[in-house]
């Protein structure tokens, strides 16, 4: 599938050197014809590959030595004006931005993101393309936290909103937009898009359960809330925001009466 789809980049990498463009034109080529290719050649192309289908991932990725493989490949093809390209190329700054531990580099890194995800949206297809519209608004609001007053989160939640509109089945981004809406206080709006991201995909995420519980608190549905953040205890954490949000759930859980002998059952 991978092939097939950037079967076109080579058609707009006419600035590119030669090496580079062959190998973006060559991700068009079945496994026969690409076995008759050198091995330089052929290692381009999975390496390509490799990258497209890692960051066609919905979630996030946590691992450093994944994206600095992708952004190896992707670095050799970064002059192509391909959205599905660069936008890819965003995501990986903004993921590297995340897990460095240095504020100057973070930001450098999400500016480079940034950059790379307004290009993305400058070259989107007629059909559109979610990921371009997402990964611009994730830069702009982890941006917004190192530059709160350089930021306009109103962008975010309308490029949030787009992303929404153009993939239904990516639960992430409907997190993503119920977080900013909950931040200003739209706490129903914000819940009906935590639950709507639950239906998409149950139990994908503790953070998203927490948002449940915690706007749930907010609009002052106590019992409902509880019931709601004492399942993001029992939830199994799949990266940091999971386990940021099992010490959110235990915070909201004493805010609401609670003693920890009532909610952290088998953690003794």
């Amino acid at each position: 599938m991978f092939r097939r789809a950037a079967s076109t980049f080579g058609k707009v990498a006419t600035g590119l050197a030669g090496a580079q463009l062959a190998a973006t034109a060559a991700v068009a080529l079945s496994d026969k014809e690409l076995g008759k290719k050198p091995e330089w050649y052929q290692n381009a192309v999975h390496s390509l590959e490799n990258s497209l289908k890692r960051l066609s991932k919905k979630g996030f990725i946590e691992s450093e030595s994944c994206l600095n493989e992708a952004q190896d490949a992707l670095g050799r093809v970064s002059d192509i004006h391909n959205c599905e390209i660069q936008w890819r190329l965003a995501r990986v700054y903004a993921e590297k931005a995340q897990l460095s531990k240095c504020p100057k580099e973070k930001i450098h890194l999400l500016h480079d993101a940034k950059t790379a995800a307004k290009r993305a949206l400058a070259v989107e297809p007629a059909r559109g393309s979610a990921g371009a519209h997402k990964w611009y608004a994730i830069t702009v609001i982890r941006l917004a936290e190192l530059e709160p007053k350089t930021t306009d989160l109103g962008d975010a939640i309308k490029h949030l909103e787009q992303a929404a509109q153009k993939d239904s089945s990516d639960p992430y981004i409907l997190t993503l937009l119920g977080i900013q809406q909950y931040q200003r206080k739209d706490y129903k709006e914000a819940l009906d898009n935590f639950k709507k991201a639950e239906s998409i995909k149950q139990g994908f995420s503790a953070n998203n359960k927490y948002y449940i519980g915690a706007a749930l608190k907010a609009l002052g549905k106590k019992e409902e809330a509880i019931k709601v953040l004492k399942e993001v205890l029992e939830a199994v954490p799949h990266g940091e925001f999971d386990g940021k949000s099992k010490f959110l759930a235990k915070g909201a859980l004493a805010q609401l009466g609670l003693k920890p002998e009532e909610y952290e059952v088998g953690e003794f």
